[in-house]
């Protein structure tokens, strides 16, 4: 076989290799925003092959606007026919975006790969190696883009670390490297090795890419039951509380009889001062089962009081002022979270402080609910652009409930003083 030959091969193996990459990317795409008309699993597993081989025969012309018009139609059909959500044309314009936008990564991966090659030396002979080593180096591009840039702008709720970028990076890094020593097989004699390395190198960080695709999407999962964990908590907790009040309740109830004929024996007998003694002790027990009254919501009475309890026995000042506003719109699962995890979250900072204290407020702004909760805190809290930087679960579960109600949430730190600030929109309906 001769050289030219050789040097075809390896170009239409680097072509099937480049439309691998190309066509899974934009069906993942499709397959995570969108939703499948078809219910046959069949037809969505065997369709990525056909499109895989059916455009590396068209690349195989090798003219670049055939080329661009069979992917624009071809991918334009599928999500039209075999996708639905939202428009027809959004989908449309949004696939067809994403190829536009992978063509332009391909073109400043082949752009990096040729500066390297210059400044190590590095370029081979042949165009037709050279060509090839661009488009693996492009595809290299392409996904590390595509999984640690692209996909962020539509799946945001993914939680990666500085670990995880920092190894994406030292990935990518590897990638290069390899490449680079590629060139030095880079002859006729060994384009069966050089297509076996290429080949090797991409889909080898195809996979380690997608399997840390899958950790991100298990973190994610992970915390989600870690947030209902702690959100059963909180309501158990709730509970516990009302539970043990209901049993003193029940023991004065059991006991009101008795109570009522001591104070008669008493005022029969005209022991004036042993009587009123006697009410207020009974008063002062009664009092321990009424929430004091803060808002015109019972639940949100309830943990206010309950709180303000847990306060005076760790020595914090608790303050409720300027109750102006009202959360009755809100589900008393969001309520207890929401409070909750706020208060929680400033009582344990405010412990370990001198001042040991703690302010809660709700007001109207127009047709929105305002939120204050502030305290004190030993040292100062590293904010940026109004967000704290190292949430909890609590702090994640309190912006679960923000964006339940479409509304935002904005730290701020002041002379020794933490203040968390929430706006909350009501409902229309209300």
């Amino acid at each position: 076989m001769g050289g030219k030959d050789l040097d075809k091969i390896i170009l239409v193996f680097c072509s099937l290799v480049s439309c691998i990459i190309s066509v899974n990317i934009l069906f993942q795409f499709m397959n995570e925003r969108y939703t499948k008309v078809s219910g046959n699993k069949w037809l969505y597993k065997f369709l990525p092959t056909g499109c895989i081989l059916f455009i590396t025969g068209v690349n195989a012309l090798m003219i670049p606007l055939l080329n661009m018009a069979v992917h624009v139609l071809l991918f334009g059909m599928l999500t039209c026919f075999l996708y639905s959500g939202g428009k027809g044309i959004n989908r449309i314009v949004e696939v067809e975006a994403l190829y536009i936008v992978i063509a332009i990564s391909e073109s400043l991966g082949m752009l990096l790969l040729d500066f390297l090659l210059k400044a190590t030396g590095r370029i081979p002979d042949s165009p037709e190696i050279l060509k090839s080593m661009e488009t693996a180096f492009s595809k290299i591009a392409v996904l590390f883009l595509y999984y640690v840039v692209y996909s962020r702008l539509w799946k945001k709720t993914e939680l990666r670390t500085k670990k995880q970028y920092f190894l994406y990076f030292i990935m990518f890094l590897y990638s290069i490297v390899n490449i680079l020593m590629l060139t030095t097989i880079s002859d006729r004699e060994n384009l069966v090795i050089l297509m076996v390395c290429v080949g090797s190198i991409i889909f080898c960080n195809m996979y380690m890419l997608y399997f840390i695709k899958f950790s991100d999407e298990r973190n994610i999962y992970k915390l989600k039951v870690e947030m209902m964990e702690q959100q059963e908590k909180l309501q158990y907790g709730n509970y516990k509380i009302q539970m043990e009040k209901y049993t003193e309740a029940m023991r004065i109830i059991h006991d009101v009889d008795k109570y009522v004929k001591h104070m008669e024996t008493l005022y029969r007998e005209r022991l004036m001062e042993e009587a009123i003694v006697y009410t207020d002790q009974i008063s002062d027990r009664l009092k321990g089962l009424l929430p004091t009254k803060f808002t015109d919501n019972p639940i949100l009475n309830c943990l206010l009081s309950e709180k303000k309890k847990e306060a005076e026995v760790l020595g914090i000042q608790f303050e409720v002022k300027n109750f102006t506003g009202e959360v009755n719109f809100m589900r008393a699962i969001d309520i207890t979270t929401l409070f909750g995890n706020l208060i929680d979250n400033a009582m344990t900072a405010a412990k370990c402080t001198e001042e040991k204290y703690v302010g809660v407020s709700v007001n109207m702004l127009n047709e929105m609910v305002s939120i204050r909760v502030d305290n004190s805190v030993k040292q100062e809290i590293p904010i940026k652009n109004g967000e704290i930087w190292n949430k909890g679960i609590g702090i994640l579960n309190i912006e679960r409930c923000v964006e339940t109600y479409t509304g935002s949430i904005i730290y701020s730190y002041r002379n020794g003083i933490l203040c968390c600030d929430i706006i909350l929109n009501r409902p229309e309906n209300e």
